[in-house]
């Protein structure tokens, strides 16, 4: 947060293995952008914003880059301009929005492959305290998460395309501007550790815990690209910020 611009950045969850100045490539990519937004001037629009950022992170990585990236998600909400910047599927709320949030269609994908090989693993008698442990949906899956990487900032893959902040510039098709009325004096930003972002944290923390309490694998109302792992207490990171933009 800064008295101009405020963010919520979701660095990507690693699955190659590297590590980049002892970071994973999705820590590096939030710590880098959020330096980053620190930096913008306050007027900036966000074509320039979301360029800037670009830079930033493509100025902090190697040029012998695997197909997965360092990358990351982010929202960002201007002060001056009264407007939400989302690149990715970092979630907000604020009273009277109705819009949906931003899925790529390659998670529905990746769901869709997960959810379908645990459904039969629990049908051939396996149980989800066993499943939760040795996850072989998100295994099934792992070659596209690791693939999809070619699909961010990629208009050509149709559909499948979304965008991502990881130093490759981003198509404007991809960014979502979301105007938040005059009238508004709050507003919500949350990453998707949360499957739905709602006016306070307490609201948002117990509709998650509801859901995990009835799908600990994550396969039915949850369905996600991973699941509740022993001893964790969600399925994803989790970051909300709740801030006041009356003045």
């Amino acid at each position: 947060m800064t008295e101009a611009f405020a963010a919520v950045v979701d660095g990507a969850t690693d699955k190659s293995g590297r590590r980049y100045d002892g970071l994973t490539g999705g820590r590096l990519a939030m710590l880098v952008l959020c330096d980053a937004v620190a930096e913008l001037r306050a007027e900036v629009g966000v074509a320039e914003a979301v360029a800037a950022l670009t830079a930033a992170l493509a100025d902090r990585l190697p040029e012998d880059l695997p197909l997965e990236r360092p990358s990351a998600s982010i929202t960002i909400y201007s002060a001056a301009r009264r407007e939400l910047w989302q690149v990715g599927d970092v979630g907000f709320w604020f009273p009277g929005n109705t819009m949906p949030p931003a899925n790529k269609q390659v998670d529905a994908v990746n769901v869709a492959i997960r959810t379908a090989i645990l459904r039969a693993e629990l049908l051939l008698g396996r149980t989800v305290a066993e499943l939760a442990a040795d996850d072989p949906g998100r295994a099934a899956a792992l070659p596209l998460l690791r693939r999809q990487a070619v699909f961010a900032n990629n208009e050509a893959a149709g559909d499948l395309a979304f965008g991502s902040l990881d130093g490759r510039p981003v198509p404007p098709a991809l960014i979502r501007v979301i105007p938040v009325p005059a009238e508004v004096s709050e507003v919500v930003l949350a990453s998707d550790g949360y499957p739905a972002v709602l006016p306070t944290l307490a609201e948002s923390e117990a509709h998650l815990r509801g859901l995990l309490e009835a799908d600990p694998l994550c396969i039915g109302p949850l369905a996600a690209t991973k699941g509740l792992e022993p001893g964790a207490l969600g399925y994803d990171d989790r970051a909300y910020l709740r801030m006041d933009v009356s003045s």
